[in-house]
């Protein structure tokens, strides 16, 4: 055993030690003998907008309530009334991934609901009021 930690001390002050001061070119890349002539231009992107849907004129407010109840504690902000039961199953799936996206959490669409994870009754109430919906 002590031969073998001998050995492998003498291999390892052995091996040649590498420059790292930077004198070698380090900014080679992969990609720098690539000829970008020819390609053609890149389609243009599709605009970001809001991310949500707008709100039609003839919906009504949208309500907010929190639950706890049959979910083992944890909290859910409940989106539900008039605003959200007439829009179709895909605006309201839209919205649902709009605020999802901006207040940075989970959701789902239960029915004729939407359902936020945690207590962002304050933060979805100023993000409706900002796509446009009434919040009551």
């Amino acid at each position: 055993m002590v031969q073998w930690l001998f050995g492998y001390a003498a291999t390892f002050h052995s091996m040649t030690k590498r420059d790292t001061s930077g004198g070698q070119n380090l900014s080679q890349s992969a990609f720098g003998a690539l000829n970008m002539s020819g390609l053609p231009d890149a389609p243009p992107r599709p605009d970001a907008g809001g991310g949500a849907p707008a709100r039609p004129a003839k919906h009504g407010k949208v309500h907010l309530r929190i639950e706890k109840s049959g979910r083992s504690g944890k909290t859910v902000t409940v989106l539900f009334g008039p605003g959200v039961e007439r829009i179709n199953e895909p605006a309201r799936e839209e919205l649902l991934k709009a605020l999802k996206g901006s207040l940075g959490c989970g959701g789902a669409a239960e029915g004729a609901t939407l359902e936020l994870q945690g207590d962002v009754r304050a933060r979805v109430s100023a993000r409706m009021k900002e796509l446009g919906w009434p919040v009551g």
